[in-house]
């Protein structure tokens, strides 16, 4: 039997940002026991966007590609309204050689 990942823990503002997001959305994954190719199909993200989002590439990701990860990923309530505000507050430099994504 393999283990499962803990319930993500609430963020707090030091931890904010486009790493502390992408941590967040690959523990997530994990904790459903999913790849990211799977996790794509479950959303209709691209397989691209979730490690770029999951590496801390994209700044400010997308409205409609969190909520369509969120549905993906399953979650509900409080852990989505959690997920979703910790896509908003994602702002900060992303990592070198990536580019900004600007919201819609």
């Amino acid at each position: 039997m393999a283990d499962v990942d803990p319930a993500p823990e609430p963020m707090s503002p030091a931890d904010e940002g486009p790493a502390r997001f992408g941590s967040l959305l690959r523990s997530h994954r994990h904790s459903l026991g999913t790849t990211q190719r799977l996790l794509a199909a479950r959303s209709t993200v691209s397989v691209r966007a979730i490690r770029d989002l999951e590496n801390g590439r994209v700044c400010k990701p997308r409205r409609d590609t969190v909520r369509l990860i969120a549905a993906g990923l399953g979650l509900s309530g409080q852990a989505r309204a959690d997920f979703e505000r910790a896509a908003r507050s994602a702002t900060g430099t992303p990592a070198p050689g990536t580019h900004r994504e600007r919201p819609v």
